[in-house]
């Protein structure tokens, strides 16, 4: 019997195309980082700090320390500090302006209130890469509020990155579920898909967004948002269990 849903964040409940979206987001915080700061270097210092982020790693620090790890290395104390007042002044006063990129994804805030009244407990399995608060401000993109979920994976307190299955493996002891209590919802049959690796079935968002290089496991199911809430008011696959 399944209790909690994983819900992935960008393409599944929000309407992003991530590929698109990135370069934008990090040319833009290029720019306003490394004129505040004067870093001649800040862009492959970025870029670096970034692979470090999202590259398996064994030795037990979240993706925030792995980050920012890399990306002070041989920097001062005083210009750290001014690259960290720059990274939240970023986040505060140009990233808002990013939603022109976004749109609300069809059915996904009636999905949501769907699973919350049929009883499911709520997770935002979204790519730990972002800070908790800016994993919120793109959930009011979607219309969404984070009271709604019982836990958000954000790199403050993730080790693990889609699609690595340790990364599913982290949201499972968390919970303090089995895999078979959890389905996973989301529009990546690689990321995504990678829960089933671990025992956790996955339901599979198709449209606009869906991702279909390098599927890591099958899904259980295939359908929009929409059908998505259809299925789980009517109990049907993959809730009929």
């Amino acid at each position: 019997m399944k209790s909690h849903l994983l819900l992935d964040l960008d393409g599944t409940l929000l309407g992003l195309d991530i590929d698109r979206f990135l370069p934008v987001y990090l040319q833009q915080l290029a720019v306003f980082v490394g004129e505040a700061v004067s870093l001649p270097d800040f862009s492959p210092r970025l870029m670096a700090a970034v692979g470090a982020m999202v590259s398996s790693r064994s030795d037990g620090r979240t993706n925030e320390k792995a980050f920012y790890d890399t990306f002070r290395q041989g920097l001062t104390a005083e210009t750290s500090a001014a690259c960290d007042e720059a990274f939240l002044r970023f986040y505060h006063e140009i990233f808002p302006s990013l939603r022109q990129h976004t749109r609300p994804m069809p059915g996904a805030r009636s999905f949501v209130g769907a699973a919350k009244d049929a009883g499911y407990r709520l997770v935002l399995a979204t790519s730990p890469v972002f800070p908790r608060f800016v994993i919120e401000e793109r959930l009011a993109w979607a219309g969404i509020r984070p009271s709604e979920f019982e836990g958000i994976t954000s790199f403050e307190t993730c080790r693990f990155n889609k699609p690595d299955p340790k990364y599913y493996e982290e949201i499972l002891l968390h919970l303090g579920i089995r895999p078979e209590a959890a389905l996973m919802i989301g529009n990546d049959l690689r990321d995504d898909g990678a829960a089933t690796k671990v025992g956790i079935a996955f339901a599979f968002v198709e449209g606009r967004y869906a991702r279909h290089h390098d599927p890591a496991g099958s899904p259980v199911w295939r359908g929009s948002m929409r059908a998505l809430t259809h299925a789980v008011e009517g109990g049907e696959p993959p809730f009929a269990d």
